[in-house]
């Protein structure tokens, strides 16, 4: 039986739960299992809560949004107090759980006129128990309820404790205290306790909010700020430690063991019967998959050509070499290193995924469809890429051969769970997955200048020396493949465009919801979208037209132009979302804080005004929340480092915050193979747990999604998504969908101005492009200044549909 001691986490549906399980796990050097706040433990473990509690040497109660007077907000919360209290059992609440400690021993819980949410402070305490010893305490704190030192004093009778330390306030924005408590219990609702059973102040901050209690007699603590977050300094960690002390001499005063019990593993759990019922069909979808892909190879075909014309005229040529329904390429059009271009023929397979079903074409026709969930398609997609990976170690471009394509952002938020209602009307025509098998490519690299024509096909020599051949040709002659920038038929379309704006009177109105949901306490951050909708005339050239029209505005590093069956996507995206490599790193670099760039912007200014408390919060809750992503990927023992942190970087039309989030996987002691298909895996899941992008949702992650779903009204569709590939040799990256465009033959319709203006011939076919934009909304958001920074993002790509 295993004697190590454990800690039982309760997460009330954070998106830091697992920073701070990880951190328990190394600071603590314990197991740490982790249960969800409507865990039904009986039906689970078999066990009644009192029993099942007290097999842990400790319990830690996580954050989460809402009340700690909402029952469905804190579910086992208060179960714990009742058995912990029965059976002398230490447990540690943090923010949420704090707040439920006060409440359950009748200290009232207010909502802060203020909120403080990402932001740094000192917090001054008593120097003993937990603090003993402790410096100055600098932590983070996602709040919108607290507890006020003066109701603290009311309700237990203690006076003001002396302030300790530095009397400087490291607080980036000051919490000013509420003359209601709109969330404490009336005074005859709340538990009534003899003083001596009280809670004790240990620790406050300058604007005296209470930051940490302990009981008088019971061994349970509560603790208001976040020890986890990447803000948050090493005395935060050296208070869990004293926690955790104090918590083991505890249990050996009171000779209390725990029963040690096993907990089950998630992936041993017997799957449901809707799983087992469909094993059949997945492993359909493979067999057909390999089928299809049967001309691939275990090695790469690879020919450099030293390239001196411009990348256009690769793209061109990928262009109209690709049949119709299968032109994928992106690009790095500003900064960026590789372009890769996919060249399929008729042979090759896309899939897409809508609607529990999964749907195979070869050369634009429907091969297959397979009624498979989301996990089954994602299981499929890796085991089928793993089993394709190349013998060839020595090419270390970033793409050989596999999957490229997009994920929506309905892809990555089914995942959440989220508790909302299904839209009216008919299902989404957008594909939450739509990727191609590409098994012939050139990857242009723009520091060496050379193009590498590639193919994983067996015996495909003659593809390769005609493309190279091609390539030469166009080197040595004036033979121009690119697209004059300002050419007749790109001028009447644009001037045939008829764009339909957001609304700015709704647009503020939902700004001023999310104050009302961060307010009280029900996110930190909500990044609130809405979307411009442009119809042009149909034609099978004018997507491309207007993609090289929206590059030449907007160069970006992460650009992308495909046309995968009846979705058209044209990306200038300046976001990285997620990369995966051999050497077992994962990285994320999210963006988040924005300023206009203007003519009298500089980047000294900018990087003043990004440093403001409401710019560096923003990029600091993502930050947190994608360590918590990347732990729930690679494991609670695995290196999760903060690289960078609020950096500033300038894009064409914006300066921006970014941060850089690296999980360094444990794959020791592999050979090249393994390491391959281990980073396929490891890289795959990644990209199917992280979605959709933190940096679109804000956070905690599922309350935020669900209020933006009520909000926003819409399927955000490839917008907010993720566009990127998947290669075989275990490395992949994606990139955020915005400042995109995207169409979907389906939802194509001809407006009933164009009929009465143009006439019905006109009208006959007007391709509809849908363009999102939006920011991250906080309690120091201004309503008028959000909606011109969403305008402004908006504006990077419309201005690829005006006329010059």
């Amino acid at each position: 039986m295993n004697t190590q001691s454990s800690i039982l986490f309760v997460d009330a549906y954070d998106s830091f739960a697992e920073n701070i399980v990880a951190l328990l796990r190394q600071q603590l050097d314990l197991g740490v299992s982790l249960i969800r706040i409507d865990c039904d433990i009986p039906a689970r473990f078999g066990r009644s809560p009192e029993d099942f509690f007290s097999s842990f040497d400790a319990i830690v109660l996580g954050p989460g949004p809402g009340s700690p007077q909402n029952e469905s907000d804190v579910g086992l919360f208060t179960q714990v107090w009742k058995y912990a209290a029965k059976g002398d059992i230490p447990v540690l609440g943090i923010c949420l759980g704090f707040q439920s400690l006060c409440v359950q021993y009748g200290v009232p819980v207010v909502r802060m006129e203020l909120p403080c949410h990402g932001h740094a402070k000192q917090v001054f305490h008593c120097h003993r128990d937990i603090f003993a010893g402790a410096g100055d305490v600098v932590a983070t704190n996602y709040n919108s309820l607290g507890v006020r030192l003066t109701d603290f004093k009311r309700e237990c009778g203690f006076s003001r404790p002396g302030s300790s330390g530095s009397t400087e306030s490291f607080a980036s924005s000051q919490s000013v205290q509420s003359t209601t408590s709109t969330f404490s219990k009336p005074a005859q609702e709340r538990p009534r306790h003899r003083f001596a059973e009280g809670l004790e102040v240990l620790a406050w901050d300058q604007d005296d909010w209470v930051m940490a209690v302990k009981h008088k007699l019971f061994p349970f603590y509560g603790i208001q700020f976040h020890p986890e977050s990447c803000k948050s300094n090493s005395e935060c960690r050296n208070v869990l430690n004293q926690w955790w002390q104090t918590s083991i001499a505890h249990n050996k005063t009171v000779s209390r063991t725990p029963s040690r019990y096993p907990m089950p593993r998630p992936h041993l759990v017997a799957p449901s019967i809707k799983t087992r019922s469909l094993r059949s069909e997945s492993e359909s979808l493979l067999t057909k998959m390999a089928q299809l892909a049967s001309s691939s190879g275990s090695h790469m075909t690879s020919v450099v050509v030293p390239w001196v014309r411009k990348a256009d005229d690769i793209a061109s040529l990928c262009h109209e070499m690709s049949p119709s329904g299968s032109v994928v390429m992106l690009e790095s059009t500003k900064r960026g290193r590789y372009n890769i271009y996919a060249f399929p023929d008729s042979s090759n397979f896309h899939i897409e995924y809508a609607n529990e079903q999964c749907s195979v074409f070869q050369g634009g026709h429907p091969a297959a469809t397979f009624s498979l969930d989301r996990e089954e398609v994602v299981q499929a997609i890796e085991t089928f890429t793993c089993s394709k990976q190349t013998n060839d170690d020595e090419h270390s471009g970033p793409f050989q051969g596999g999957f490229m394509g997009y994920l929506s952002y309905e892809f990555g938020a089914t995942s959440l769970g989220l508790d909302v209602s299904r839209r009216q009307g008919s299902q989404p025509c957008t594909p939450d997955i739509s990727l191609l098998w590409v098994d012939r490519s050139i990857v242009f690299d723009h520091v060496s200048g050379n193009a590498f024509v590639q193919s994983i096909r067996q015996n495909d020599g003659v593809w390769t020396e005609e493309v190279v051949q091609t390539l030469r040709k166009i080197c040595q002659t004036d033979v121009r493949y690119a697209e004059p920038p300002r050419d007749t038929r790109l001028q009447d379309i644009l001037s045939s465009a008829t764009p339909t704006m957001p609304d700015h009177d709704q647009y503020i109105s939902q700004i001023r919801a999310c104050h009302s949901e961060l307010l009280a306490g029900n996110s930190y951050e909500l990044c609130l979208t809405t979307e411009a909708t442009i119809r042009t005339p149909c034609g099978p050239e004018n997507s491309w037209l207007l993609y090289k029209n929206i590059q030449r505005h907007n160069p970006v590093p992460f650009a992308a132009y495909m046309h995968l069956n009846k979705t058209t996507i044209l990306s200038s995206s300046p976001e990285q979302f997620l990369s995966w490599s051999r050497d077992g790193s994962i990285d994320m670099i999210p963006m988040k804080g924005t300023v206009k760039k203007t003519p009298d912007m500089t980047l000294e200014k900018a990087s003043i005004i990004l440093a403001s408390a409401k710019e560096s919060a923003e990029n600091l809750m993502i930050a947190d929340l994608i360590r918590h992503d990347l732990y729930s990927t690679v494991g609670r023992d695995a290196v999760v480092e903060v690289v960078k942190l609020c950096d500033v970087v300038e894009t064409e039309t914006v300066f921006t915050l970014v941060s850089h989030i690296r999980a360094h996987v444990p794959l020791a002691d592999r050979h090249a193979n393994q390491l391959k298909e281990d980073m396929t895996k490891y890289g795959i899941q990644a990209l199917s747990h992280t979605l959709p992008p933190g940096s679109m949702t804000g956070a905690p992650k599922k309350r935020s999604c669900e209020i933006l779903h009520h909000l926003e009204q819409r399927d955000r569709g490839v917008y907010s998504g993720a566009i990127g590939y998947i290669n075989v040799n275990g490395n992949g990256a994606w990139s955020v969908c915005i400042r995109a465009a995207f169409s979907n033959e389906d939802d194509n319709g001809v407006a009933s101005d164009d009929v009465a203006n143009k006439g019905d011939q006109a009208a006959r076919c007007r391709q509809k492009w849908r363009i999102g934009a939006g920011g991250a909304i906080t309690v120091l958001s201004d309503p008028e200044q959000e909606w011109e920074e969403m305008m402004t993002k908006l504006d990077s790509v419309l201005r690829g549909f005006r006329p010059n």
